[in-house]
């Protein structure tokens, strides 16, 4: 029986022996398989304005009305925090003010106490003695005429320098004698008489023993505040 050969060719192909190929030298290379790239797949974000809110008009009333309750509650603790806060500031300034000035009067206590240790404060009979002693001493017997308002001068007073001056003190004394006391510019013209002798005597203090310029000044001192009760400066 004959076959046809297109049938022969397709058994040679079915069989096992062919269809397994030529096996591969035992020494050659294993092959792997080739990697196969996968692009990365873009994350898919909805367009703008496709954001749809799935709660009712009843539910978004209410999240609106708390979200404005929580504000109004965080608007008014944060006032009362400041207001705490200031309060706290304010008493913490009162209180440093306090203590600076305990401090400052502490101080000036310690201060006065220190001092007062230091330099005792006078008995009142050494006021008394130091007033006495800061009055100049009454004019030496016979200085002066109370009746015909002469002045018994001592030598240094009695130079030309003194004339004018000398003859003004007189007048006002004689003018004392007549009226029983001076007037106002009276008295005035007899301080600025006598207060001009003293300042002619000291430009000679250099020239003059020293004696006889203390005799001349507390002579001056005298005569004035045994007038007029003024002293020299």
């Amino acid at each position: 029986m004959r076959f046809p050969l297109l049938s022969f060719a397709l058994l040679l192909v079915a069989s096992p022996v062919f269809g397994q190929g030529t096996p591969a030298p035992q020494n050659s290379a294993p092959q792997y398989p080739t990697p196969q790239y996968t692009a990365p797949v873009a994350p898919v974000y909805p367009g703008y304005g496709m954001f749809t809110n799935t709660a009712t008009a009843a539910q978004g009333a209410l999240e609106g009305m708390a979200d404005v309750a929580s504000a109004a509650g965080s608007y008014n603790l944060q006032t009362s925090e400041a207001n705490i806060n200031q309060q706290e500031a304010n008493r913490l300034s009162i209180q440093n003010q306090q203590i600076y000035a305990d401090t400052y009067y502490q101080m000036r206590a310690e201060h006065d106490a220190y001092e007062a240790k230091k330099h005792p404060r006078p008995t009142e009979e050494q006021l008394v003695h130091l007033a006495r002693e800061g009055i100049p001493k009454p004019l030496p017997s016979g200085s002066l005429d109370q009746v015909a308002g002469t002045v018994n001068w001592p030598e240094l007073l009695q130079y030309p320098e003194f004339a004018e001056d000398r003859k003004q003190i007189e007048t006002m004394l004689k003018f004392k004698t007549d009226h029983g006391s001076l007037g106002a510019q009276q008295s005035a013209q007899f301080t600025q008489a006598v207060e001009d002798m003293a300042v002619i005597l000291k430009r000679g203090i250099s020239k003059v023993p020293p004696q006889k310029y203390m005799e001349s000044y507390d002579f001056l001192k005298s005569l004035l505040y045994s007038t007029t009760q003024n002293q020299l400066p």
